[in-house]
């Protein structure tokens, strides 16, 4: 009993050191020869891993030149803290989702930070076309706000506080920026703006505006949705739909309970005689792909298929080939085809519908590309924000001294039918929808397959 006790105490103190030092980075400053040399690391690890910079940053000659100018710059100490928020705006600037140079543990930081008797803006918040809109208190709790928009925050515009916090994320486009800053906006407007222990509201509900709402800031946040069932779960909707809903194609805590999953899945589906059913992707921002390849494909595929067409790719340390040598950048064709699985018992000859969103990126994306190209169902929403064409086999290396976390692909694909690769993903069938209220696609989607029957 005491052995245990004093191994609690001994994680406590060293989970409390590991706070502290996270903390004491944050506001450490950086020597000019110690910035200029994370600069040179970040752009050589880039180049190294890189397959085509220019693939997604539309000016690269000034792309190096901005970053060239910020390096010579650099003649006095500079803090950690600026030094990130200086480093972050390109990430807007490359135009990726794959690519992006960020608070190493970002989580660990915000739980130091909170642990040191800090706060953070209180609320979660939705961001759709620009407006900023209450979704719940940041504990999780319900908010008798939710649904309301933010017009100001402190007397500040909203569109003021966006912009440079928009800036400094990374995301294929502008909607998939706003869909990621949303689910960080409290961090990040602590990073940009300082800590706040109350902030004053002006609030937008319909046509009534509300000033001046006073709130006190948060020092808890909800981790609920990090659960098993919080990201993979499956119902009924009606007698003959079923709604299936995937939040992640990662989850190495246990991938065959994700597979076990599945498979119950598509045996109720069998059991009950569904013959619809949906696919809610819309919070699913990637993983890996081979927990929809044999998990999900299986199940729907009528015809034989591929995950894309064309690629080209940077060869890597480790990633040598016959015939290739690291540095070589490499084209070609994906030749895999995969088969139908004629013999599966639970083989699902119904309709699919694929929900999607801003959010959905990367693996999800490789998943619509598929199902829509292969006609497998239909993609369904009100807008998206990842393009067609994606980058992959993302490479990670933290910077020296300022533990900046920088993240590179190694390739990019082109979805199986081929076209211009920088396109948003497309949809089939566009239902808008308020996006306070999610289960109001489903509704509206259900209810349209009735009315057309």
């Amino acid at each position: 009993m005491f052995k245990n006790i004093l191994i609690i105490l001994l994680l406590g103190l060293i989970s409390s050191d590991v706070f502290a030092t996270k903390l004491e980075h944050y506001h450490a400053m950086l020597q000019p020869k110690e910035a200029r040399a994370d600069i040179n690391q970040w752009l050589t690890f880039i180049e190294k891993t890189h397959p085509e910079l220019g693939y997604t940053v539309e000016d690269v000659n000034l792309f190096y030149e901005k970053i060239n100018q910020f390096k010579e710059s650099i003649n006095e100490p500079i803090s950690v803290r600026n030094f990130w928020l200086e480093m972050m705006q390109f990430n807007s600037i490359i135009s990726d989702g794959h690519s992006s140079i960020t608070p190493l543990d970002r989580e660990a930081l915000i739980e130091a930070h909170l642990q040191n008797g800090g706060s953070l803006f209180p609320f979660e918040v939705v961001i759709d076309n620009s407006q900023l809109l209450i979704k719940r208190h940041l504990n999780g709790e319900s908010s008798e706000l939710a649904g309301h928009e933010i017009t100001k925050i402190n007397g500040q515009p909203i569109f003021e506080i966006l912009k440079p916090l928009l800036q400094r994320t990374h995301g294929d486009s502008d909607n998939h920026r706003q869909a990621i800053l949303a689910t960080r906006f409290a961090t990040y407007y602590w990073l940009y703006f300082g800590e706040q222990k109350k902030f004053t509201l002006d609030l937008q509900d319909g046509s009534n505006q509300i000033k001046k709402v006073t709130v006190n800031a948060s020092n808890e946040i909800d981790n609920s949705e990090d659960s098993f069932d919080a990201n993979f779960q499956f119902g009924l909707l009606t007698k003959d739909t079923g709604l299936l809903t995937i939040n992640t194609f990662l989850w190495l805590e246990d991938e065959p309970r994700v597979f076990r999953f599945l498979e119950s899945v598509f045996s109720e589906i069998k059991k009950q005689q569904l013959t619809h059913l949906i696919i809610d992707i819309r919070k699913n921002s990637g993983g890996d792909d081979h927990l929809w390849i044999k998990g999900i494909l299986p199940y729907i595929a009528d015809k034989p298929w591929k995950t894309g067409s064309n690629y080209k790719l940077k060869v890597i340390p480790g990633r040598v080939g016959e015939g290739r040598k690291v540095g070589d950048v490499v084209t070609g064709e994906i030749s895999t085809v995969h088969q139908v699985d004629s013999d599966n018992p639970l083989k699902y000859r119904g309709k699919v519908s694929v929900l999607v969103g801003p959010y959905t990126y990367s693996s999800s994306i490789l998943f619509s590309n598929t199902i829509q190209d292969h006609n497998f169902g239909q993609l369904v929403g009100d807008k998206t924000g990842g393009k067609s064409g994606q980058t992959g086999g993302i490479q990670r290396q933290t910077l020296t001294y300022s533990k900046l976390l920088s993240v590179v692909p190694r390739f990019w694909l082109t979805r199986p039918k081929g076209g211009h690769n920088l396109e948003l993903v497309t949809l089939d069938r566009t239902i808008s929808y308020d996006p306070m209220q999610a289960k109001q696609l489903i509704d509206k989607l259900l209810n349209n397959e009735t009315l057309n029957h």
